[in-house]
């Protein structure tokens, strides 16, 4: 039939051309511009003329839409008002669509308004669902069909004790006798005793609906009903009379109530000192970065640890009438450790054995002499390698080095130098020179700045006023929120997150933030795809020259000998780099996985943070373009994302 109205349509364009003059069938000074709308619902003609004086009819404007194929809601006032009097340079509206026609969605009819609940029967109809009515669809300007919105049905609301009728899908009945009531969109059919789901088997919470009719029900069918439910212990016969004397109806009622087991409670060890190496914090709850409690001195005889055996628990009994014994307590031993001893005295008591510093290492209680020097490490003192822990009252000058089985605490300014300690490191000022000095820690690090040096740590960082220009490394968390808190320049991998105020500056210097990853697992897998990318172009060019010998072969076209030598030799090296290859993408998962699990690491910004600075978590980058405040970067399944840092309050 479309075919028809377009043949049709070209012969009258056919015949209207030939009873033109010639002079109008020869002119070409307009140039016809046609646009239609994103919806193809309208389509709109401009003229523009090519010469001064052009002569142009509305002939050519019918051809240009047969051509166009624009067929539909051709509007019959424009080409009249052009063929009186050619409009030029206006964009003119010459076909318009019909838009597809809305029906109407389904919907839900209930048969009770009342507010209040009503008594229903077994089989009562509540409500009826209406089903949707389908619209009607449309046509664009290329005659193409525009499907109509599908309705939808009708939102089938929560139901309790109410289900469809087996006869009429569309019906709402009553699965039992109760009270039917409407609340927030729920259909309610409520019996006259709800037992109230419970977390525990010590309780038993009855609601009573209110009485629609006197004798509906009394105390006795209540405590039937919870012998039904199996409750026989504990039952609260006053309860459940004062719910009928006091008028307690649609109230959560104790209605049985069993004794809860009193379990031992666990043998307790009681340390003498702080057990955690952290900021200790002021009376206004700030972290005072200058009083970390690091070294923590002790004196021959001092407790360091005392062993408080479990108190005895109390039987326990369900409202089922379960007998529930209590649970032993555990018996944690008294620790032991290097220069610590029992007392005695009392064997429940751990005492130090020498003068020194106490840790807990592990599980152990440790006492450990502490070396001091009272002025800067340099050449009066030479290199520092102690097994112990280190005070410096100085500094450390450039060109020395200070190595310390446990803690190291530098009062003054580590300069161009190298420190390296087993435990926990502490500058009470900073870390400054040209990125040739390095602290490397196996627990924390705690300083004031830290400016174009290194710094490596297993624990968390604790920096109170700046990093600039450094490349820090640990595998714990960064926290750079007191005072200026600014990371700016450089390389910083945290494992666990970051924590700072303002990280880049309005320069725009270059920053780099990798977080859920170390830069050796990084570095690692960096590597270990370049290998392989480079193997894998190896591997081509030999799978290529063997194809091509066996071609030749194939149309028995002789190799030369040297050729054939090396045929075995090259299909060797081809297994060993397709086995190299399986290799390395065994390494990559395994490495992938260690890190995959952080994946939870974030960056908190409680300030700014600007362009010129990039985001990495795990395997994702977010490259900030425009200076963002109060906000943190986490890691999701399809990107790094930014988010206010108010959803993580």
């Amino acid at each position: 039939m479309n075919e028809e109205k377009q043949k049709t349509s070209d012969e009258g364009q056919k015949a209207a051309e030939e009873k033109q003059p010639e002079a109008v069938k020869d002119k070409k000074g307009v140039n016809i511009m046609f646009e239609v709308s994103k919806d193809k619902l309208e389509a709109y003609i401009t003229l523009i003329p090519l010469t001064e004086s052009p002569r142009f009819s509305t002939a050519e404007i019918k051809k240009e839409l047969v051509e166009k194929k624009i067929i539909i809601g051709i509007n019959k006032e424009t080409l009249d008002l052009l063929d009186k009097e050619i409009t030029y340079n206006k964009k003119l509206l010459i076909a318009s669509g019909e838009k597809p026609k809305e029906g109407k969605d389904g919907s839900i009819v209930l048969f009770f308004k009342n507010k209040e609940p009503v008594k229903v029967k077994k089989g009562e109809k509540i409500g009826e669902i209406i089903p949707p009515e389908e619209g009607a669809e449309g046509i664009n300007v290329f005659g193409e069909k525009i499907l109509s919105r599908l309705m939808k049905k009708a939102k089938i609301p929560n139901r309790v004790n109410v289900e469809f009728s087996a006869e009429n899908e569309n019906l709402l009945i009553a699965k039992n006798d109760g009270y039917f009531s409407v609340d927030q969109s729920t259909l309610t059919v409520t019996p006259f005793f709800e037992l109230e789901k419970s977390t525990n088997e010590y309780e038993a919470y009855v609601k009573v609906k209110k009485l629609l009719h006197e004798g509906d029900f009394k105390g006795e069918d209540l405590k039937r009903f919870l012998n039904d439910n199996g409750i026989v212990y504990g039952i609260l016969d006053e309860e459940i009379e004062n719910i009928f004397r006091q008028v307690r109806f649609e109230e959560s009622v104790l209605t049985a109530q069993g004794v809860r087991v009193v379990n031992e409670k666990d043998g307790q060890i009681k340390y003498y000192f702080d057990t955690e190496l952290k900021p200790l914090e002021d009376e206004y709850g700030k972290l005072d970065y200058k009083e970390l409690n690091l070294i923590q001195n002790v004196k021959k005889g001092d407790k360091l640890a005392e062993y408080f055996p479990p108190e005895k628990g109390v039987e326990g009994c369900t409202i089922f009438g379960k007998k529930i014994p209590p649970k032993e307590g555990a018996h944690p031993p008294l620790p032991s450790g290097k220069n610590a001893q029992q007392d005695p005295k009392n064997p429940n008591l751990l005492i130090a054995e020498i003068d020194g510093s106490v840790r807990l290492k592990g599980k152990s209680v440790e006492v450990e002499p502490v070396v001091t020097i009272k002025k800067d490490v340099d050449f009066s003192t030479g290199n520092i390698n102690f097994n112990g822990s280190v005070f410096i009252n100085g500094d450390v000058k450039s060109g020395f080095s200070v190595k310390a089985k446990n803690d190291v605490q530098v009062n003054g300014v580590v300069e161009e130098a190298v420190i390296e300690a087993g435990g926990d490191v502490l500058l009470k000022t900073g870390f400054v020179g040209r990125s040739k000095g390095k602290i490397i820690a196996q627990g924390n690090v705690t300083a004031k700045f830290c400016e174009n040096e290194n710094i490596i740590c297993e624990g968390d960082l604790y920096i109170s006023e700046y990093v600039m220009h450094s490349t820090i490394q640990t595998k714990g968390t960064l926290f750079i929120t007191e005072k200026t808190g600014l990371i700016v320049g450089g390389e910083i991998y945290a494992v666990k997150g970051i924590e700072a105020k303002t990280i880049g500056n309005q320069n725009y210097s270059p920053t780099a933030i990798i977080v859920g990853m170390d830069k050796e697992t990084n570095d690692e897998i960096r590597e270990l795809k370049e290998y392989l990318a480079e193997n894998a172009k190896q591997l081509k060019k030999i799978e290529t020259i063997l194809e091509k010998f066996a071609r030749r072969k194939l149309i028995k076209k002789a190799l030369p000998d040297h050729i054939i030598k090396i045929i075995p030799e090259l299909k060797l090296l081809k297994n060993l780099k397709e086995a190299k290859a399986r290799n390395i993408m065994t390494k990559i998962k395994q490495l992938a996985s260690i890190a995959d699990k952080s994946r939870t690491a974030v960056v908190k910004i409680f300030n700014v943070v600007y362009p010129g600075t990039t985001i990495t978590i795990y395997d994702r980058h977010f490259t900030v373009s425009e200076p963002m405040k109060y906000v943190y970067f986490k890691y999701t399944d399809q990107e790094l994302v930014a988010a206010d840092l108010e959803e993580l309050e």
